[in-house]
């Protein structure tokens, strides 16, 4: 629904190629909340997926596989246990390893072995079950393969932004932007997409976010196409796993031999760590409390009284009893016993002017 942010191209409609674009955010792609997934299987937790996101970052690492790979590993994990029900906990890992090999056969040229991928699992899996997986999975993805991922959204934005839009922009297929800002920001990424809070928005507003918190507003909304009621509840939530990054040394690039060098922002690193989660978590959990803290509670709102024309006096009527004017400040128009009068007295003293225990008024 928002505007494309597409310049001109020779190659393509840009509001036809942002459009395909934002479909796959939708229909068989459109990924479910984290309630969802742990009402469909009462034996998962948040924290078994954390672990499982943090193992399949390790081994992306050590084989040297992209980040696209990852990605469409964690999609297709996500989007099949949004489908499927009473999944055992022991079956996680055998879920993930199946993701990421059907992600590395898609993405890679040359993607590991069968074996390899049995291998990492440390016996867990063997190559049998892995293939009987996969056929569960496609068949439960509707052989829906191809997301645009928070890679693939974070490539998008930042060419946006370091590209000059200018009609028929021919330079808008070759990359614009440099690999360490790239690196950086998704870093971000990778930290909130362990995060089952992460599920609850969409891949670009995750990513427009994630601009907003390394450059500004500006860039996030103008990269995005978005306006910032779309993206503000993300930022609010992706703050706490900003600064749990900014407590870290900044990220170093790394190189990876027979990897060329303009590539080497593309290889999927293991640069966060579950202790980082924690530190995140932690200060989302004190943010949201404050927030419910300062937050009124509807059922304790008045609502406010228009005066308008009512009188604050109500008029005379026949029968009234109406006291003459009295130059004393108060008139008492009954008669009561003295210790009635006293124990008035004290009562609005003690409202009025509290007194210390030390008996020292002054302080007061």
């Amino acid at each position: 629904k928002h505007k494309s942010p597409f310049p001109v191209l020779s190659w393509a409609d840009k509001n036809d190629l942002w459009k395909l674009m934002c479909k796959k955010e939708s229909g068989v792609y459109r990924r479910q909340h984290g309630e969802v997934i742990l009402n469909r299987h009462p034996s998962f937790r948040p924290r078994m997926r954390a672990i499982l996101l943090d193992w399949l970052i390790e081994v992306c690492e050590v084989y040297r596989l992209h980040r696209e790979t990852f990605y469409l590993a964690v999609d297709f994990i996500d989007r099949y246990l949004s489908i499927t029900q009473d999944m055992p906990k022991n079956k996680l890992q055998l879920i993930g390893v199946s993701c990421l090999f059907i992600g590395a056969k898609i993405e890679e040229i040359y993607p590991p072995k069968l074996k390899e991928f049995a291998y990492v699992t440390d016996g867990a899996c063997t190559e049998e079950q892995i293939l009987e997986m996969e056929l569960v999975i496609l068949k439960a993805l509707n052989w829906s393969l191809c997301p645009v991922t928070p890679n693939a959204w974070m490539k998008l934005f930042l060419q946006l932004n370091n590209c000059d839009k200018t009609p028929r922009n021919e330079n808008f297929v070759n990359s614009q932007f440099s690999g360490l800002p790239f690196s950086r920001i998704m870093q971000l990424i990778d930290l909130c997409i362990m995060d089952m809070g992460s599920l609850s928005f969409k891949y670009s507003v995750l990513v427009a976010a994630a601009l907003y918190h390394f450059e500004n507003e500006h860039v996030a909304l103008e990269s995005s196409g978005y306006e910032w009621k779309d993206i503000s509840a993300c930022v609010n939530w992706m703050s706490a796993f900003a600064f749990a990054l900014r407590e870290h040394s900044p990220l170093q690039p790394r190189t990876f031999h027979n990897v060329p060098v303009d590539n080497q922002h593309n290889i999927q690193t293991h640069t966060v760590e579950l202790t980082m989660l924690d530190r995140a978590q932690e200060r989302l959990a004190l943010l949201m409390t404050s927030i419910d803290r300062d937050s009124p509670d509807p059922e304790d709102i008045v609502a406010p009284i228009h005066l308008g024309s009512l009188e604050l006096t109500p008029p005379e009527e026949e029968g009234d009893v109406v006291f003459k004017p009295s130059s004393s400040n108060v008139h008492v128009s009954t008669d009561h016993s003295k210790d009635k009068e006293d124990k008035k007295s004290r009562s609005d003293d003690n409202l009025l002017s509290p007194h210390s225990e030390d008996g020292d008024d002054d302080s007061w």
